[in-house]
């Protein structure tokens, strides 16, 4: 299935380290590197030059922290980890990067695009 073969493709594209601002799409095609705004936009692009209807998303991540781990910059309150993440929700509502089937993860979906996403672009790193 194309989406399947989006996710695992794209995801061995970034690098995943943690970073302040998003490395853009230049340099994930480049260079391997990008974190989940990057890989979120990356997706977004593939799938619509597919015909996939798709669209990035912002929001926040919450986890136990017993269960999951993970370099993203988080912070842990009271056992939690929270973070901010970006993710893909296809045109059928599926979403994709929002750790899917983990029980560990929850991700809350704040707003379409993605976090300041308009600032990077200012800024000259999309």
């Amino acid at each position: 299935m194309l989406i399947d073969q989006v996710s695992r493709t794209t995801f061995a594209c970034v690098d995943g380290a943690p970073r302040l601002f998003p490395a853009g799409l230049n340099a994930t095609l480049a260079h391997g590197v990008g974190d989940c705004t990057d890989l979120a936009l990356l997706r977004v692009e593939v799938l619509r030059r597919n015909g996939v209807s798709a669209r990035p998303v912002h929001g926040i991540m919450i986890w136990d922290a017993e269960a999951f781990r993970t370099n993203a910059l988080h912070v842990e309150i009271l056992g939690k980890g929270i973070a901010v993440h970006d993710w893909v929700e296809l045109g059928d509502g599926r979403t994709m990067g929002a750790y899917e089937g983990d029980p560990a993860v929850r991700c809350v979906k704040i707003g379409e695009g993605v976090c300041f996403q308009p600032v990077f672009e200012s800024l000259g790193y999309l």
